[in-house]
């Protein structure tokens, strides 16, 4: 990685699918009797996790390097797994089949990696045995997760906060339940579920934060194109508008609106970030175009504009600490539950480096002030993707050597990111 120092960065890039929409093609493509063709899916650890799950389930699924062709006899001929599911460092694997297998009406029992064993399932529990499921959790709250059948009913579920993990679990599970759910949300949450249904013919409407599903339709085989994924598209980004002298341009990358929040922060920074959408039809995608930007204003988020960019506050603490100004972000209690405790890890790695926060329950403030970075420091990547390629930016706009404890876990949303880097190096 220290070759990546001391350069510049420019050209143009394509970053990875979108995990998220790789995941549900997987799964809805399970669901649906016949084939359906994911179109440049993410190869990463997650969604393998999540491709041995629909194996165990009954589905095909062909790889390919440019797609996936998953071959199934539709729900009512999927069985019983023989053994027990697991889902890795996967909590979208892990949340999202819940709610599959018990609409299915089979027994299973799901397990994950520490980490996973650590995060929190009661949310998706909690409505699902609402509907009539029969769902047993470790300390009733963590897995492994244990699903006996169960004939489920519809619901009516209103969300206590936003969450897509919960509310896709609720609307798999709702597929199976003879007539209509109906989930209130708090807040917009990301929506590749419900765009996605309705691809596969699901009877789903969508308005004004009410989205109503109607259970007992068949779903239809659909081939689907995966955009890149702006969570991966993020780092990218902001190493460019941090770093002299770079100007990257990122391609064929998603703009759901859902999922576009960190452009809404960047242009209150005042960063140089350019977008354009080139396609409007279902999954919004477009390029993105981002530069070195030399004074960057502060920021205040909190409410709504949380859920669409949740996964994005570790780069977007790291963009805070160069800001002229403070930057707050409040409302984020959900990054205490993903891979690690996102607000602890930003602020012990970060604040190593002299950077100022104030901690809240819910999320922090970073001050501005001098950034003072020590060669060789050692720091921990807690095996959270976000949090490992937040220090590798790090340490490349410093121009500085860290010592990152393990980078192994990269590969569960962005295997080929130190290359892609590589690619767009320019000696300074």
């Amino acid at each position: 990685m220290n070759h990546l120092l001391n350069s510049s960065f420019s050209g143009t890039l394509k970053v990875p699918g979108d995990k998220s929409i790789t995941h549900r093609a997987l799964m809805f493509g399970t669901l649906a009797k016949g084939t359906t063709h994911i179109h440049l899916p993410l190869h990463s650890e997650d969604t393998r996790r999540t491709m041995e799950c629909m194996r165990a389930l009954g589905a095909q699924v062909e790889e390919h390097a440019q797609e996936w062709v998953v071959t199934s006899p539709g729900h009512s001929g999927l069985q019983a797994p023989d053994d027990v599911l697991y889902t890795g460092n996967s909590g979208t694997t892990t949340r999202l089949i819940t709610g599959l297998i018990a609409g299915l009406g089979l027994p299973a029992e799901i397990e994950g990696d520490a980490s996973i064993a650590k995060r929190p399932m009661d949310r998706v529990q909690r409505p699902l045995a609402e509907m009539g499921a029969d769902i047993t959790l470790k300390d009733e709250k963590y897995p492994p997760i244990e699903i006996k059948p169960a004939n489920l009913s519809p619901i009516t579920y209103t969300m206590p906060i936003a969450s897509a993990q919960v509310k896709s679990a609720i609307l798999l599970a709702s597929l199976f339940a003879e007539g209509h759910s109906v989930i209130h949300e708090p807040a917009p949450s990301r929506n590749h579920t419900e765009i996605m249904l309705e691809q596969f013919g699901a009877d789903i409407k969508s308005e004004n934060g009410t989205i109503t599903l109607t259970g007992g339709n068949e779903l239809n085989a659909s081939d689907v194109t995966v955009p890149g994924d702006i969570s991966s598209a993020a780092f990218p980004i902001v190493l460019a508008v941090l770093k002299p002298g770079s100007s990257i341009t990122i391609e064929n990358v998603s703009l759901n609106d859902t999922r576009s929040g960190i452009l809404d922060v960047l242009d209150m920074m005042g960063a140089d970030v350019t977008v354009e959408q080139t396609s409007r039809t279902g999954e919004a995608l477009g390029r993105i175009h981002a530069a070195y930007t030399p004074e960057l204003k502060g920021f205040e988020i909190s409410g709504d504009i949380i859920p669409r960019l949740i996964d994005e506050i570790p780069i977007l603490a790291l963009i805070a600490a160069f800001s002229n100004e403070a930057c707050t972000v409040r409302g984020a209690e959900e990054l205490r539950f993903k891979e690690t405790d996102r607000i602890r890890a930003v602020i012990d790695e970060l604040s190593k480096f002299g950077i100022q926060f104030t901690e809240y329950d819910d999320g922090f403030t970073v001050h501005p002030g001098q950034v003072d970075v020590m060669e060789n420091t050692p720091v921990k990547g807690y095996n959270d993707h976000r949090i490992i390629m937040m220090l590798i930016v790090f340490s490349i706009i410093s121009n500085t050597p860290l010592e990152i404890d393990d980078m192994s876990a990269i590969d569960i949303s962005y295997p080929g990111f130190l290359e892609d880097l590589e690619a767009l190096r320019k000696d300074a």
